[in-house]
Formats: C-alpha cells, sequence, structure tokens
C-alpha cells in the first residue's frame, strides 16, 4: 500500500463511526506501524484533512474536508436538484424521502426530508454508511454496480446483522440483487430498523450509470399494497425528473 493509499483509507476510516480515533487505534485498524501511521498523520494535519483534539490527542475529518463535499456537492447540483423533488414528495407521500450516492464500495444518504414525527426525523444519518444487505437505498445501489462487480466483491465484503432480518448469506442476497436489478426497484421489511420499511429506485445518469437512488422510508404499520404502489410511481416519477437535470451537470 502506498503511502497515498494509506492516507486516503486514513481518511475514510475517520468518515465512519466514531469519527475518532488515536493513533493507536488507527495504526492497529490498518495494521501498520505507529511510526508510519504518525508521519502520514502529520502531513494530513498539517494540510488540514485531520485535526487532533487536544485534550484526547485523538484525530478527526479537518474542515477542508467540510468545504471539498460542498464544491462536490455544487459542482454536480445534487441539493440543488432533488431538494425541491425531494419537499414535493415529502408533501405527497406525508413520509420521509431521501437522496442516498454509491461512494464505490459503499452507500451513504446525501440529501433527506422528513416529515415531522417521521422516520429519520430526529436521526441524522447524512453522510453514514449504509451496509449493502440492509436498508433498500444500499442493496439498490450495490445491484446495479453490476452482476460482475456484485459477484467479485460480496465475497471479500462485510456484513452487518441490524435487526433478525437482515439478510446475511452471500447467494440469498446475490439472488436479491438480481431481482432489483430485473424489477428496476428495491424494497426492505425491517432488514435496516425493526419496525420500518423502506423502498428505492434508481436516478440513472450519463450514460445510464446508477450512482444515486431516491428512496422512501415508511413505518412498517402504515403501509398497504396500494399505498407502496403509489409511493414506488410517485418515486419513478421524482427519479426521473432529477435524473433529466442531472443530464445538464458534469
Amino acid at each position: 500500500m502506498s503511502s497515498i493509499e494509506k492516507a486516503l483509507t486514513i481518511l475514510r476510516l475517520l468518515g465512519d463511526p466514531p469519527y475518532e480515533m488515536g493513533l493507536s487505534e488507527i495504526a492497529r485498524e490498518l495494521d501498520l506501524p505507529r511510526s508510519g501511521i504518525h508521519k502520514i498523520l502529520a502531513t494530513l494535519k498539517e494540510q488540514h484533512f485531520v485535526t487532533q483534539n487536544p485534550e484526547s490527542k485523538k484525530y478527526h475529518l479537518g474542515a477542508i474536508v467540510l468545504r471539498l463535499g460542498k464544491v462536490y456537492s455544487r459542482l454536480i447540483g445534487i441539493e440543488e436538484i432533488t431538494l425541491p423533488v425531494l419537499e414535493e414528495l415529502c408533501s405527497l407521500t406525508g413520509e420521509s424521502v431521501y437522496i442516498s450516492v454509491w461512494e464505490g464500495d459503499r452507500a451513504y444518504p446525501a440529501v433527506k426530508r422528513s416529515r415531522q414525527g417521521g422516520v429519520y426525523d430526529y436521526q441524522d444519518f447524512i453522510g453514514k454508511s449504509l451496509p449493502v444487505n440492509s436498508g433498500a437505498s444500499a442493496k439498490l445501489l450495490f445491484a446495479f454496480q453490476g452482476k460482475e462487480t456484485v459477484e467479485r466483491m460480496i465475497a471479500a465484503m462485510p456484513f452487518e446483522k441490524r435487526t433478525p432480518h437482515t439478510e446475511m448469506n452471500p447467494q440469498r442476497l446475490l439472488e436479491e440483487y438480481e431481482n432489483i436489478r430485473r424489477q428496476g426497484y428495491a424494497e426492505e421489511w425491517e432488514t435496516f430498523n425493526l419496525g420500518e420499511v423502506s423502498f428505492s429506485v434508481p436516478i440513472f445518469g450519463k450514460n445510464k450509470r446508477v450512482w444515486c437512488c431516491l428512496s422512501l422510508a415508511a413505518p412498517k404499520e402504515t403501509v398497504t399494497e396500494e399505498k407502496a404502489a403509489l409511493w414506488l410511481r410517485h418515486l419513478r416519477s421524482g427519479a426521473e425528473d432529477i435524473s433529466y437535470k442531472l443530464q445538464f451537470r458534469r
């Protein structure tokens, strides 16, 4: 692993809970000598990519990461384009809706709108990694990376059992991903959080690539077959609108 790869791995590591780690913790997580990690952290700190807590001596991401994220968001127009659609969908459905983005080997929510008291109203999960074996948006985004990519990655990918309903069997997951690609949407019933369900549809970018998706989450007890079908129609319409507008971005 090169120094650049080590530095990038450290940044990604600090982007997940607990978001703050000491030198020994980082070295142990990466199975690398403390001396080498300390040198890389010193460079990242000097360039403001990481900051060190003066009391705990632990490291966390620096403010420049926020700035770079804002630059990327403005460049592709993800918030500017999706927020009006999310506002309308939240009003139409009365449920929480959100945009999730694929990061290369994981998914994370980027933008959301929730009704008061609804799913994720008080839980800020923006920017947090989502396991690809639970949650409709992570399952959909992973599935749409293509059959060969999914089969190659799934063998080495760790799974998280969030609820008793979370699927942990790789073969059954492969079958589910294939079904998602075939039907063009994903749904999950209490595999991410107990008492909650979610639905997700792809947002197609240039060359039909899927790097983000539009999702809805709701309490399980509110869902009927008719309501789920209506939600999917609304999601597809919103995804088509977003996809069209994204075509004019880089």
